[in-house]
């Protein structure tokens, strides 16, 4: 009895959910047929599909072999695909697109040739037409014929025989009010150029540049009172009237009425000196000796480097101030003008 017991224990380990081994690995093999066959079967299908594609193409090959042995008996060489083939079509296509527009823009020349033909005009006056309507389109890119026309009656209005610098532009046809301010603005200008004309007769017998500041009178007015000292110059403004006037904006700032050093006082200026050589005038000092007599050296270099940057008119010092006051116009005449002068009348 035990024995028996101990082999059903034994045939039970062998047992996997009530099976035995075999009938696990038929059931094993049986699920990998079924994967098999699935798979199979998938595998036929893309075959068929490939088969039908393969027949369809076939057929289309079948039906453009015509074609290529036309092409290639007509000589279109070198198509030995179908996608060349269609590149050689997608070609023909742009050609004959191209051509279609070329007929159009032809057949528009055709008629401006036959427009052109109906004017019986020579090469050389075809020529000067298309200059001349260049020009009008110019002036009128919407609408050039229409700017012929009214240059057409401008000159039926002229006359045929008028010349192009026979008539003015329309910017110099003033009206009567401007062209009355035009001739006031003119006779301004004259008397300005009599005035300095009057005044280079005076100061610089025609031969130096007009003084910068003249009066209504054709005087020359001065622009400083300078006084020559042994250690420098004493500088005050000589006209006071000019204390607006724009030529100011070019001096630099110097202490007025007091001495200071040649050389600031010609640093100071020389802005002003370059603005009076660019607008052809020049301006006036009115120079005083103050040096002690036996200093006369000193008084001669002093001269120089203040007749760099102005024209000098030299009075006394003891007559400066009775006979003129600082900013009081005064004419230059030949009596009182010295030699510096002179020296000045090529700058």
């Amino acid at each position: 009895m035990s024995a028996r017991i101990s082999d059903e224990r034994e045939h039970r380990r062998g047992l996997v959910l009530g099976l035995t081994l075999a009938e696990i690995l038929l059931l094993l093999l049986f699920l990998l047929l079924l994967a098999l066959a699935s798979q199979l079967q998938h595998w036929q299908s893309l075959a068929k599909a490939a088969e039908t594609r393969f027949e369809v193409l076939s057929r289309s090959l079948d039906q453009l072999k015509p074609l290529q042995e036309a092409l290639m008996s007509g000589g279109a060489n070198g198509i030995a695909s179908v996608e060349q083939l269609i590149q050689r079509f997608q070609t023909l296509t742009e050609l004959e697109r191209q051509l279609a527009v070329q007929k159009e823009e032809n057949t528009k020349l055709l008629e401006q040739s036959s427009l052109v033909r109906s004017l019986d005009l020579s090469e050389d006056k075809l020529r000067a037409l298309v200059a001349t309507m260049r020009r009008a389109a110019e002036i009128d890119p919407s609408d050039p014929p229409a700017t012929l026309h009214r240059a057409v009656e401008v000159l039926a209005r002229l006359g045929k025989s008028t010349e192009p610098e026979q008539v003015r532009p329309l910017s110099e046809m003033l009206p009567p009010n401007e062209l009355s301010s035009k001739v006031l603005t003119l006779e301004v200008s004259n008397e300005k150029l009599r005035r300095e004309k009057d005044n280079l007769m005076i100061s610089g017998k025609g031969l130096s540049y007009p003084s910068c500041w003249i009066n209504s009178a054709g005087q020359t007015e001065f622009i400083f009172d300078v006084t020559f000292l042994d250690s420098g110059v004493r500088v005050s403004d000589a006209t006071s009237s000019r204390a607006q006037d724009p030529a100011w904006a070019a001096v630099s700032n110097f202490p007025r009425n007091s001495e200071i050093n040649e050389r600031s006082f010609l640093s100071a200026t020389n802005r002003l000196a370059s603005w009076s050589r660019e607008q052809k005038c020049r301006f006036y000092t009115r120079n005083i000796d103050g040096t002690s007599p036996t200093n006369k050296d000193r008084y001669k270099s002093l001269q120089r480097q203040v007749e760099q940057n102005f024209y000098p008119y030299y009075v006394t010092a003891g007559t400066a101030r009775s006979t003129q006051r600082p900013g009081t116009p005064k004419s230059i005449t030949p009596a009182t003008q010295t030699t510096p002068v002179e020296q000045n009348s090529s700058q």
